[in-house]
């Protein structure tokens, strides 16, 4: 799948059907995650696997009650080796380094999982200690996310996003870019309509045309062979 259709068609998925989710595509979604960059390469990330059913009804209990992720077959749990990036970074490591790197991890576990034609979603909201308790987690390391995995039973609609424009600026903070939509927005799918219509028509167009001269040969062979 091609990377930006990738992200643009991404939805989070909340409903799953009861298909179980081959090994060989949960591993390939953690190597998506493990392949986020992190501070001075400190490798901080780790990855809990939950195929158990009961392991993934202590996490939808600990994060807020949330059920519906009982259904998703598996669930990773993504965490950070604070150790680690306290030891390189200090206080910066472990309450700035180490949540960015969990973050852009977990972007690239679920948009791996929307190309392998699975469902996923990022979750947030749980009680740590809980979710500590419930997965043997150390004191040394800290639950991040939780992302549900399974081939999806919905296709949620793109929820509304602001445009563009509100939320760009160019050189400095609040300094907007002066005819936006045409410099950024709009000119791109203007042109590239063009290109496309100019394909089609000269496709449609060089094709009569080629045909004219063939027809227009044949009446002069069929002209030299009467003589």
């Amino acid at each position: 799948m091609e990377t930006l259709h990738c992200i643009n068609t991404r939805r989070s998925v909340r409903k799953y059907q009861d298909i179980p989710v081959e090994l060989e595509k949960v591993g390939r979604i953690i190597e998506a995650g493990f392949a986020t960059p992190t501070a001075g390469n400190v490798q901080d990330l780790r990855f809990v696997m939950i195929f158990a059913e009961d392991g993934r009804k202590k996490l939808a209990e600990a994060s807020l009650q949330q059920y519906w992720m009982e259904q998703a077959p598996v669930h990773i749990l993504l965490c950070t080796d604070i150790k680690r990036s306290k030891q390189f970074y200090g206080i910066r490591g472990e309450r700035l380094y180490a949540i960015q790197h969990s973050g852009a991890a977990a972007m690239n576990m679920i948009n791996a999982a929307h190309d392998l034609g699975l469902g996923a979603c990022w979750v947030g909201a749980f009680d740590e200690e809980m979710v500590k308790v419930a997965m043997g987690i150390p004191d040394y390391a800290r639950p991040q996310a939780i992302i549900t995995v399974g081939y999806a039973d919905e296709h949620p609609p793109k929820p509304p996003k602001f445009i563009m424009e509100t939320y760009t600026y160019t050189e400095k903070y609040n300094n907007r870019l002066k005819n936006f939509p045409v410099a950024i927005t709009e000119w791109s799918p203007v042109v590239e309509d063009t290109v496309k219509t100019g394909i089609k028509t000269t496709h449609k167009y060089g094709n009569m045309f080629i045909e004219k001269v063939i027809e227009w040969f044949k009446e002069q062979f069929k002209g030299k062979k009467k003589e």
